[in-house]
């Protein structure tokens, strides 16, 4: 009887070493690789949460095509992305680039399709020219290299049709440009000043362009023009685009206006015309 309960005994202990082995072999098999597979997929999941940045794509192309001297399949490539993709993140970059490219073209020698060459009379003026073809004095200087405002008879110069709009935006800080529709340039508000009765949203127009130099105004004829400050005036009144201090330089409190840099002040007062739509909104 001894020996059978002795038997039983190791019956029962082999039967449990045989489901240790059995366990053991199962879970090296079969469930570790199953948990690494999961393992593997979960991750996958993880980085296909991530959603791929699809614009990044054309930004790096146009930016081939810029090392290439290609500016207009670059800024074409570009509005592609701003229009198809504007949550990637390259859309804030692709928007500052398409406006340096805009302006570039603008002011430089590569033609465009309004772009044309007017060639000085006798008694022509800047202002007389400016007017004629739709334009500013600034735009022909700049555009022509010029530093004075000395023209002469026969001297050819390139002209461009400017009708753009403003747009400025209280909430982004930012005076957007637009040809038409379609966005040109924009540029940061350094400073905002405006009056209790200057509300967005509100349209108006520019009604006036002004250079200073010291406490005096000038016209473009004079020697210090282009080292000038500039300012401008809308039919709104309190509402001026005017140049801002710099880093570290108080505003002074009793100009009104929205306040940019120097350098963007001063292509603003090239690319608008008195006349210009100009749209306040928040």
């Amino acid at each position: 009887m001894v020996r059978f309960k002795f038997f039983l005994a190791f019956l029962a202990l082999l039967i449990c070493v045989g489901g240790i082995a059995g366990a053991y072999f199962y879970w090296k098999k079969f469930a570790e690789p199953e948990i690494g597979v999961v393992k593997q997929i979960d991750g996958t999941a993880e980085f296909l949460k991530e959603k791929p940045d699809l614009g990044k794509r054309h930004f790096d192309e146009a930016v081939e095509l810029l090392k290439e001297g290609e500016l207009v399949s670059a800024r074409d490539r570009l509005r592609y992305l701003m229009t198809y993709f504007p949550e990637s993140g390259t859309f804030d970059e692709a928007r500052r680039v398409v406006g340096e490219i805009n302006l570039d073209l603008l002011v430089s020698n590569i033609p465009l399709p309004k772009k044309t060459i007017y060639k000085v009379s006798r008694g022509d003026a800047l202002v007389t020219i400016a007017r004629r073809t739709e334009t500013t004095i600034d735009y022909i200087m700049r555009a022509n290299g010029k530093t004075t405002a000395l023209i002469y008879p026969d001297e050819e110069l390139v002209v461009y049709p400017l009708d753009f709009r403003v747009e400025i935006d209280l909430e982004k800080e930012l005076v957007i440009v637009f040809d038409d529709d379609r966005f040109f340039k924009e540029y940061r508000i350094i400073d905002t000043n405006l009056p209790p009765g200057v509300k967005a949203p509100t349209s108006t127009t520019v009604q006036e362009k002004v250079a200073w130099f010291g406490d005096q105004p000038l016209n473009f004829a004079d020697a210090n023009y282009l080292n000038c400050s500039k300012w401008m005036r809308t039919g709104k009144i309190g509402l001026f685009i005017r140049e801002g201090k710099g880093d570290g330089e108080e505003s002074d409190s009793n100009s009104y206006g929205v306040m940019v840099a120097k350098a963007d002040m001063e292509e603003l007062f090239t690319i608008l015309r008195t006349g210009a739509k100009v749209s306040l909104v928040k």
